[in-house]
C-alpha cells in the first residue's frame, strides 16, 4: 500500500477507501477531505453509479486500478488503504463493515450503524474480535458550541444535573428534502425519523449526561405529509404541468431544486453562521443548491429530468412516504436524570435546542443561531456566548471528526480511540430503537429487558443465523 506525502506535522495522512460516493461521502465529507489533504486521502473508491464513480475518481485523482462499481470487489482486493469510510445505505452497513473490518481495515462508519439493535452489538463485537478501530460519525460532538456545553457541565457550573430538553427543529425544507422525496422516506427500508435524524440527538444526550437509560416512550404520527392533506388540485408531480397550486406551493420541486432561492429563508435568520460558513456558500455552486443532492451535475437539463422521473419530483402530498413528521421521546436515566426529546418537521429552520437544569442552573443552546447561555441561582447571573455555525457543514464538526479518527488510526495503541469510538455510541442506538418500539407499540420500554433481547439476538448473528435481531 503506497504511502503519500507527509503533512507539516511530520505524520503521513491517513489514507482512506469510500464505500459509497453519494452526497454523504463526496460532497459534505468531501469537502474536509480536499480541505485536509495532508492529514487524510481518499485513495479508493467503490460507487455503482458509473457517472459519480468517475467525477469521484477525476475530483480526488484516485489511482488507476482503486476504483470500484461493488464494494465487495474493493475489500476481496490486498488493502488499499489505512481505513475504510463507509457511506453506503443503512441497509448494506452491517455486511460491508464486518468484511472491511476483517479484511484489516480500521472504519469510520455513517450513522445509523445498523437497522437493529443486534447488528449495532454485532458490529462491536466484531470490532474488538479483530482488533480493528470502529468509529460512528457523530460529528455534532465537535461542533463548537458542544464542545463548550459539555464543559460547563463537566466544570459544575449548574451542580448537579436533574432534567434535560431536547429539540430538533428538521426545518420543513430539510423534512421534505429528506423524509418525504429523499432516502429516508420508508419505514419499510428500516429507516424512521428517529433512526435517520433523532439518532444524533439521543447521542448527544446521552453523551452530555454520562448515563444510561433505564425507561423510555414514545408518541408520534405521520400527522400532514399525507394525501388526505393534498389541496384541491395537486398534481402528482411538480413537473406535470397540471398543478393549479404550484405558484402557491411552499414545496414545489422546482421551487426547491430547479430554481433555487426561491424557496429562501429570512437573512435574519443566519446571523448566527460562521463567516465559513457564508465562504464557502458563494465559492462552491453545489452548497447553494439542494439540485447537489439528486446529482452531481448541475446543469438544468440533467436536474430537470431527474425531477420529471425521480422521487424528488414528486407532490409532497402524494410522494407515498412513510415515516412520521413529529415525534416526542420520554427518557429516564439510571442516575435519575430525565429528559423529553422533540422532532418535528415543522419548523422554518434546521436547528437544535438544549436546555440542561440541574440544582444551581442551566444551560440553553441555539446551534444554528451560535446562541449559548449559562444562567445560574447562586450567584445569581447570566453569561451568553456566540459560538459561530457551520450550517452547511453540520456545524463543522467533520473536520475535528476526521483529525480525530485519523489520530486513533495513526497510533498502534488499541486503547487509542476517538471520542466516537462504537462502544460509545451504543447506547444512543439503543434508546433511538427503544423509542420506535415504544411508539409503534405503546408501552414504555424497560431498557435493561431490551437489552437482554438485543444481546440475545447479537449472539444469534455471531453464531452464522439468519434472524434480524430485536
Amino acid at each position: 500500500m503506497a504511502r503519500t506525502r507527509k503533512n507539516n506535522m511530520g505524520k503521513e495522512p491517513v489514507t482512506f477507501a469510500l464505500l459509497g460516493a453519494g452526497t454523504r461521502g463526496e460532497l459534505d465529507l468531501g469537502y474536509f477531505f480536499e480541505k485536509l489533504h495532508g492529514d487524510v486521502r481518499y485513495v479508493a473508491v467503490a460507487e455503482p453509479d458509473p457517472y459519480r464513480r468517475k467525477m469521484f475518481v477525476e475530483r480526488f485523482k484516485i489511482p488507476d486500478g482503486n476504483a470500484f462499481s461493488d464494494w465487495k470487489e474493493l475489500l476481496q482486493k490486498p488493502k488499499l488503504a489505512d481505513a475504510v469510510m463507509n457511506a453506503l445505505p443503512c441497509r448494506m452497513h452491517r455486511e460491508s463493515t464486518v468484511d472491511a473490518l476483517k479484511a484489516g481495515y480500521d472504519v469510520l462508519l455513517e450513522k445509523p450503524m445498523a437497522h437493529t439493535p443486534a447488528e449495532c452489538l454485532y458490529l462491536a463485537d466484531v470490532a474488538r474480535k479483530t482488533r480493528r478501530k470502529l468509529a460512528i460519525s457523530f460529528e455534532n460532538r465537535y461542533n463548537g458550541i458542544y464542545q463548550k456545553f459539555k464543559g460547563l457541565l463537566d466544570q459544575g457550573s449548574i451542580g448537579e444535573l436533574m432534567d434535560v430538553t431536547c429539540s430538533e427543529h428538521v426545518g420543513y425544507w430539510h423534512f421534505i428534502l429528506s423524509y418525504v422525496r429523499g432516502i429516508h422516506s420508508s419505514a419499510e427500508d428500516g429507516n424512521s425519523f428517529m433512526i435517520a435524524k433523532g439518532i444524533h440527538d439521543t447521542d448527544l444526550i446521552t453523551w452530555l449526561v454520562k448515563s444510561r437509560a433505564s425507561k423510555v416512550s414514545s408518541f408520534g404520527d405521520l400527522s400532514y405529509f399525507n394525501p388526505e392533506n393534498a389541496p384541491a388540485g395537486a398534481a402528482e408531480r411538480c413537473t406535470d404541468g397540471t398543478c393549479s397550486v404550484q405558484g402557491e406551493c411552499i414545496f414545489d420541486a422546482l421551487k426547491q431544486y430547479y430554481e433555487p432561492g426561491r424557496a429562501s429563508v429570512p437573512f435574519s435568520l443566519l446571523r448566527g453562521q460562521s463567516l465559513r460558513t457564508y465562504i464557502d456558500f458563494l465559492k462552491n455552486p453545489r452548497f447553494r443548491t439542494f439540485a447537489s443532492i439528486i446529482s452531481p451535475d448541475l446543469d438544468k437539463r440533467v436536474v430537470l429530468d431527474l425531477l420529471k422521473t425521480g422521487p424528488h419530483g414528486r407532490c409532497v402530498f402524494h410522494a407515498g412516504n412513510g415515516v412520521v413528521d413529529h415525534q416526542t421521546t420520554s427518557i429516564a436515566f439510571e442516575n435519575g436524570v430525565t429528559c423529553s426529546f422533540s422532532l418535528s418537521a415543522f419548523s422554518a429552520m434546521w436547528e437544535r435546542t438544549l436546555d440542561f437544569r440541574g440544582t444551581n442552573g442551566e444551560v440553553l443552546s441555539k446551534d444554528f443561531s451560535g446562541k449559548l447561555e449559562l444562567r445560574t441561582f447562586a450567584p445569581p447571573r447570566v453569561k451568553r456566548w456566540g459560538v459561530p455555525y457551520h450550517g452547511i457543514h453540520h456545524g463543522g464538526g467533520d473536520e475535528s471528526l476526521l483529525l480525530d479518527f485519523a489520530n486513533a488510526v495513526r497510533s498502534d495503541d488499541p486503547g487509542v480511540k476517538s471520542s466516537t469510538a462504537v462502544e460509545n455510541c451504543i447506547e444512543s442506538h439503543l434508546i433511538a430503537f427503544a423509542a420506535d418500539e415504544a411508539r409503534l407499540q405503546d408501552k414504555v420500554i424497560d431498557m435493561a429487558a431490551f437489552r437482554r433481547r438485543a444481546e440475545e439476538a447479537a449472539g444469534s448473528l455471531q453464531g452464522g443465523k439468519s434472524g434480524q435481531g430485536s
